[in-house]
């Protein structure tokens, strides 16, 4: 005998698509990864002379410098896990040639160390001081936000992968709800990745073969326009 169960009119099945506990696994790694970078991406600046206050008061946790600091990058100190200072840039002149405008790596040496020593003095022996290897992968290629490396640095080539996978999803796939094929609203939207993994080709909140009556998608031109829209939103509301 078989069993006939109906479908409601105008009602869309599922069928071929990514396991269901694979997108909640690639949904958290990008809600960990837009928690960390939005809280994360740009610490206050403050004075480098204020990291030998904060660690004589205690407070510090973690230092992080780059290799060419204070030529250039960055130097970043931590209060918290996800509660980060950065120095300002004071570009010393005496780290560059006058002549060729080449860095003078004796130069820069010696002020480094001579910083370095002072955090070293003033640092408890719990602190971590971890020199950054510059931001770059073994293919000359950015791991991603610096937050990443500053919260737990095996983290970032996790985010980094589900990101990629995120975007080759929206490339390939052909049954999305929301937006057309490419999905370029999701792609362009802020904090799309996170949403995509959420809401395409189904909302997580209903279970892989739960029919969900069809819906109008939005095309290209119109998904870059509200993309377009809610960045430029975003950036005033922060201004």
């Amino acid at each position: 005998m078989v069993t006939v169960v109906p479908v409601r009119a105008g009602a869309v099945t599922r069928t071929g698509g990514i396991p269901y506990g694979v997108r909640l696994a690639l949904l958290f790694v990008l809600a960990l990864s837009t928690v960390v970078v939005h809280l994360n991406q740009a610490p206050p600046l403050r004075d480098a002379e204020e990291l030998i206050g904060d660690l004589r008061a205690g407070g510090v946790t973690k230092v992080v410098y780059d290799g060419s600091w204070p030529a250039y990058g960055t130097l970043t100190w931590s209060h918290g896990p996800l509660s980060w200072s950065q120095a300002r840039f004071d570009q010393p002149g005496d780290v560059w040639d006058p002549e060729t405008t080449r860095l003078v790596p004796e130069a820069l040496e010696r002020r480094q160390e001579a910083f370095l020593s002072r955090v070293r003095a003033a640092a408890d022996p719990s602190v971590e001081i971890v020199r950054a290897g510059g931001g770059r992968g073994p293919l000359g290629l950015s791991p991603g936000s610096p937050a990443y490396g500053r919260w737990w640095e095996p983290f970032a080539p996790v985010a980094m992968a589900a990101e990629v996978l995120a975007w080759l999803l929206m490339l390939t796939r052909r049954d999305h709800r929301y937006a057309s094929r490419p999905a370029w609203f999701w792609m362009f939207l802020t904090g799309g990745s996170f949403l995509y993994v959420l809401l395409e080709p189904y909302p997580l909140r209903h279970g892989p073969y739960e029919p969900l009556p069809a819906r109008h998608r939005i095309d290209g031109t119109g998904g870059f326009v509200i993309a377009v829209t809610v960045a430029l939103g975003l950036g005033l509301a922060a201004a």
